[in-house]
């Protein structure tokens, strides 16, 4: 048998597991599975199937493409030993998950060697498909859990914890650790991960390139529009950074370019536009669902409330790129537009997304409405005429949504341990009672301190786990200090998604650059020119929690969002040195001095300092009126 012929049959294998395991867990949505951990032992045992699977298959793609990688027999033999182990030790669990959680955690020699060779075996898949820091934060965890009695230091010395009681906190009792989160992977976002993979198999993706071009026609510097408009709404559906950066990157990145971008603006434009994804509803990069379980809230009244902070990340970003462009009198996108496409497609998002929409409003679980969403799409794409998709696309829109839910459903799986031993050693509450200690004691010193200490704790992890880590970290420090629970949690989550835009690690960056051809420090200067706008939202939602208060939108909440937006266009204006005219360095001290003014009265420090912000800024838009006035009277003349 050829390496071609392997090749296809572990595809063609992993897309029979995974249908299998699809239609398994629309079961369970339900109600035909009634025993939680024979469920999720299934369900874990699947998603290790699959992420063996898929390593063996980019191994078998490495040697027909003969294009090996480094270490490539020490990684194939890691991957073998991997999908034996994990499949053998999930296999046994999964026979014995009732009687292992009768009798945890006095577990008999035997589960207790199946526990370790389930624990190395999908740390190694984890290895293989999330890379050695990821593993390495998770590996320390655990470590942590077995040598914390150990440390000198009392403060993070624990109790010397039998090895049984270990195993069933790290995943053998089939309730804890593997299994922390698997519940949120499988009931929540597998079948909205399959939902976003199907929308853009009917060609959503396109379609929103060409509303960001209608919109790019009628701006300067139009040819942002797709990567502002476009990239924000297609990674809002997604909800990763980094893959919606080289998604829709290799479309946009090129088009600002050709119409007068630098290589690194260009660049910074699609990374902090796709990085919207991860704070705009309906997905959130998954932690809206981790949020949920967290503070115990349904996941629709997260979503909800995380609404009006994301549309002001997106417009703040638009009023950074619009600056911008007048700055550098950039022109108007000319590229045709296929309003055809447009009308043809808009209906199939449309109508399944709001399907999906009122599910979830209805508070149905997202599995059954991420179901509905993937009929109703595949539904509607047929009323597409010439833009009906393909059966190609339609197999190709599957074979990524298995993808992407088999290494997201592994992200989850292989991070609860690291959740479960932050609170089962209340390393957590350690954590945060250091930070009490050293940070001075003035809550917007602390809730700065505590912004650095997530940008440092999330660089280079996906966010679910950055988010995580920081709030287990971070969220009891803040509650410390009287901050609300659902506010604390969303304050490091923003900080976690935004260090993907934070140099030294900033991964979304990273990828951009790479698609532009421009330098890595060059394009993370210039993301966070762009992201300065974003930073101030979650003070603002910690001072003024009316932020979140969406669908209950009142006065203040107006009142706040004008504050914000006018921080937002100050700090755009005096990055970019443009308000109305060209500014002196003068003009743009005096607009960073309003933003800080402004910034001071958000942070609840006197009524004086709006009054400052906003005359400095009035006097500088009086001022740039009058000059705009006495050009236009030089050139009548």
């Amino acid at each position: 048998m050829g390496l071609q012929q392997i090749r296809n049959g572990l595809h063609a294998l992993f897309v029979t597991v995974g249908l299998s395991l699809t239609v398994y867990i629309a079961a369970s949505a339900f109600g035909y599975v009634k025993n939680s951990s024979v469920h999720y032992s299934i369900f874990i045992l699947g998603s290790c199937i699959m992420a063996s699977l898929l390593a063996l298959r980019d191994l078998s793609d490495e040697r027909i493409n003969n294009n090996q990688k480094s270490f490539f027999y020490l990684r194939s033999a890691v991957t073998v030993i991997a999908a034996i182990g994990s499949v053998f030790s999930m296999g046994y669990i999964t026979l014995h998950a009732i009687e292992l959680e009768r009798t945890q955690p006095f577990f008999n020699d035997t589960d207790l060697v199946i526990g370790w060779i389930m624990m190395i075996s999908i740390l190694a898949l984890t290895l293989i498909h999330w890379g050695w820091l990821l593993t390495s934060v998770i590996a320390l965890a655990i470590l942590y859990f077995f040598v914390g009695h150990t440390f000198t230091n009392p403060l993070f010395m624990t109790p010397k914890y039998d090895h049984g009681f270990i195993m069933n906190y790290i995943g053998l009792g089939t309730n804890q650790g593997f299994y922390y989160l698997a519940q949120i992977a499988s009931d929540q976002i597998y079948f909205l991960i399959i939902y976003a993979a199907v929308l853009l198999g009917v060609g959503m993706l396109n379609m929103v390139l060409e509303i960001g071009k209608v919109t790019g026609r009628h701006l300067p510097g139009g040819a942002a529009g797709p990567a502002v408009l476009g990239s924000g709404i297609v990674s809002s559906i997604m909800g990763q950074a980094v893959s919606n950066v080289v998604l829709t990157g290799r479309l946009t990145i090129p088009m600002m370019k050709r119409y007068g971008y630098s290589a690194s603006m260009a660049g910074s434009i699609e990374a902090t536009a796709s990085t919207a994804g991860q704070i705009m509803p309906p997905v959130m990069g998954l932690a809206a669902f981790i949020i949920a379980s967290f503070v115990n809230r349904p996941y629709i009244e997260v979503a909800l409330m995380a609404l009006i902070p994301g549309l002001l990340y997106i417009v703040g970003v638009s009023f950074s790129v619009g600056i911008f462009a007048r700055k550098h009198r950039l022109p108007r996108l000319k590229e045709k537009v296929e309003s055809e496409m447009i009308w043809r497609l808009l209906p199939t998002f449309l109508v399944s997304f709001g399907i999906v929409l009122w599910l979830l409003l209805g508070y149905r679980s997202p599995a059954i409405a991420g179901l509905w969403g993937i009929i109703s799409a595949l539904g509607m794409s047929w009323l597409q005429g010439k833009y009906r998709p393909s059966y190609a696309s339609l197999k190709a829109a599957l074979n990524d949504g298995l993808f992407l839910v088999s290494i997201m459903s592994l992200l989850l799986i292989a991070i609860g341990p690291l959740g479960q031993v932050m609170i089962t050693t209340n390393l957590s509450g350690k954590l945060g009672a250091m930070l009490v200690h050293y940070l001075p004691d003035t809550q917007i010193l602390l809730l700065l301190g505590t912004m650095v200490v997530s940008l440092i704790l999330g660089m280079g992890m996906p966010t679910p786990v950055a988010y995580i880590i920081v709030a287990l970290a971070l969220v009891p420090f803040m509650q410390q200090i009287g901050i609300p629970q659902l506010q604390a949690h969303f304050f490091v989550f923003y900080f976690a998604v935004f260090s993907t835009l934070t140099p030294p690690v900033a991964v979304s960056v990273l990828a951009a650059a790479k698609l532009s051809g421009a330098k890595f420090s060059e394009t993370a200067v210039d993301s966070m020119k762009i992201a300065c706008t974003t930073f101030i939202i979650p003070f603002a939602f910690v001072f003024r929690p009316e932020l979140m208060s969406f669908p209950d939108v009142t006065a203040v909440t107006l009142a706040t969002a004008v504050l914000i937006l006018l921080m937002q266009l100050t700090i755009s204006a005096a990055n970019y040195g443009y308000f109305l005219k060209d500014l002196v360095i003068v003009e743009r001290i005096l607009l960073w001095t309003a933003f800080v003014s402004l910034f001071a009265y958000l942070a609840e420090l006197g009524d004086l300092w709006l009054w400052l912000g906003i005359g400095i800024v009035a006097l500088q838009f009086a001022y740039g009126m009058l000059r705009r006035f006495q050009d236009r009277g030089i050139r009548l003349n």
